[in-house]
């Protein structure tokens, strides 16, 4: 019986995480799709996906988190250990997710709050660190993050309890549903606004200081 309902309920949140996905993409394509210049309303289009993105994994999280610790008393007791290691790596999710939202967030709303003479001298700085700020959340220190956590859930599943083929589904299947995570996180707003943190070449003099010699170096500056 407890298998049965394992594999149901495991049905059952795939349908779920599915449609929340689904629902993200879709509303993403939309809004890219409404954004039609570099403008406060481009700011405010890309801020609303960022909520229903983080929104929506935050839900996702939060429905995996409280499935596994529901199950556990419902399961065999050798299996209740994977389901709460499994719950408890939900629950750091979900925290990160929505403790954490993107810079586009904030600055949508600071950019209301200004009075309008100041809003068009504001707008850029704004964009740029949103646009900044996207591209940073997705580059490999996140994904390495997320490698990380799924990882170290998989072997305290694997080497505390000697489950070592649930070990490996948790860790497999958490990094994928990470990854995912990642994937679908908005990045729209550098590409729409042709903003990007670019790093380029410099070839500069620097003139004698403190009785060091003058020298010619080449360095790297990031620009937008």
């Amino acid at each position: 019986m407890s298998i049965f309902w394992r594999y149901t309920e495991g049905a059952g949140m795939r349908s779920v995480l599915a449609f929340l996905i689904a629902s993200t993409l879709a509303v993403s394509a939309r809004t890219v799709a409404a954004a039609p210049s570099c403008d406060a309303i481009a700011l405010e289009s890309e801020a609303t996906r960022a909520r229903v993105w983080r929104y929506t994994w935050s839900g996702v999280n939060a429905g995996l988190m409280v499935g596994s610790f529901v199950a556990v008393p419902l399961v065999e007791r050798e299996s209740r250990p994977d389901w709460i290691v499994s719950g408890v790596g939900s629950g750091i999710t979900l925290l990160a997710t929505w403790f954490f939202p993107l810079r586009v967030e904030d600055a949508a709303e600071e950019l209301a709050d200004l009075p309008p003479a100041e809003r068009a001298r504001r707008l850029p700085a704004l964009l740029r660190e949103s646009a900044l700020d996207e591209r940073e959340r997705v580059t490999w220190p996140w994904h390495v993050a997320n490698l990380g956590l799924s990882a170290a859930g998989g072997a305290v599943i694997a080497f505390g309890f000697d489950h070592y083929l649930s070990g490996a589904l948790t860790a497999v299947g958490a990094a994928a549903l990470g990854e995912l995570q990642l994937f679908t996180q908005p990045t729209g707003l550098a590409e729409d606004c042709g903003v990007a943190c670019r790093f380029t070449p410099r070839l500069g003099f620097a003139l004698p200081r403190e009785g060091a010699p003058a020298s010619w170096g080449l360095t790297l500056h990031g620009a937008f």
